[in-house]
């Protein structure tokens, strides 16, 4: 596969720390809390979608306003919205680095070439690379922010697995049977073959197996979530980098199966789990400290999950944030006309 590395140039364009004043915002008090939290209301064309979390108080969406796509965040204690990053390519995905002040944003013009920009919370360039291929799974290393796994999709969907490494602007060729791998660590990798469970070291190509019968896993800095099958049971097992187990435990009814899993810190995760042994599928948001269930509530609607300090966003658009602590529901942003 064809291998591009662009040099940082005029291809991004940067409007930092502007006002935005075609999206109405309003403040709404939250129920038996002194907090006022803004809403944000747009309408459906304005909108392409949130991001998530930029901080503990900031929300990140994009948009698309005279033919650009603009990268912006949300302050939900002011209603401020301010400019990251503008550009008039398409911005198809967006992620948050968990230990880093740092942003990821790719853009693509057509199907042949995708660009990564990397920034930071400013919206200040830091390093850029182009990939030849519009369809990429890509895995950001939450304890490395200089280490991106990239895997380049071509049109037949085989694919090519690559290395980047931001401090010497490489990319390097990883081989792997399963098209979308995870960090464990920094120098480790971990997939799935055969419904085995697997990591391997990228420095000796050296192999462990860590679990069977795996039906998905989600990985955290040195931590992976691992989600299996046992008889009628599922059974999660959470594994650091050593390849150790930290904690287990099984579910009885095997039509709850997780949709997304965060890692709240070193001993606490969020998941949203769906029954999707009903007609109509009703989603839980559950919390894991220690590999105990200490908290499940409904929810509206599944989805996909973002969490930063004490809330989570949930929902298909993200539009919705919860308390842990209190259980409480706030609807931030609100789809429809702009009057």
């Amino acid at each position: 596969m064809k291998r591009i590395l662009v040099p940082l140039a005029c291809s991004v364009f940067l409007i930092a720390c502007t006002q935005s004043e075609d999206i109405e915002t309003e403040e709404q008090p939250v129920e038996n809390e002194v907090e006022l939290v803004e809403t944000l209301t747009a309408s459906q064309d304005e909108i392409r979608f949130v991001v998530g979390w930029l901080n503990e108080t900031e929300i990140l969406f994009v948009d698309n306003k005279d033919t650009e796509d603009r990268l912006l965040s949300f302050d939900l204690q002011t209603g401020d919205i301010h400019t990251i990053f503008s550009t008039s390519a398409t911005i198809s995905e967006v992620q948050v680095h968990p230990s880093a002040s740092q942003l990821l944003v790719k853009t693509a013009d057509d199907s042949t070439e995708a660009i990564l920009h990397i920034l930071d919370h400013a919206g200040t360039p830091l390093n850029e690379v182009s990939v030849a291929s519009s369809e990429l799974e890509i895995r950001w290393n939450g304890s490395d922010a200089s280490q991106i796994l990239i895997t380049a999709f071509s049109d037949d969907w085989s694919y090519e697995i690559l290395c980047y490494d931001a401090t010497d602007d490489t990319l390097v060729a990883v081989e792997l049977p399963d098209p979308f791998p995870h960090w464990l660590g920094t120098e480790e990798l971990v997939f799935i073959e055969d419904a085995d469970v697997l990591k391997q070291s990228l420095i000796t190509g050296e192999k462990t197996l860590l679990a069977n019968n795996a039906n998905q896993l989600y990985s955290a800095t040195d931590q992976v979530l691992i989600e299996s099958f046992e008889g009628e049971q599922i059974r999660y097992a959470i594994v650091n980098s050593a390849g150790e187990e930290k904690n287990s435990w099984l579910v009885e009814n095997d039509g709850f199966v997780m949709d997304r899993a965060v890692l709240l810190n070193d001993n606490t995760w969020m998941m949203t789990v769906t029954n999707q042994t009903e007609m109509m599928p009703t989603s839980f948001l559950v919390k894991i400290e220690e590999g105990k269930e200490v908290m499940r509530q409904e929810l509206p609607e599944g989805g996909t999950l973002d969490c930063e300090g004490d809330k989570c966003l949930t929902g298909y658009s993200l539009d919705t944030w919860i308390d842990i602590e209190t259980g409480e529901t706030v609807k931030w942003l609100e789809i429809g006309r702009v009057e």
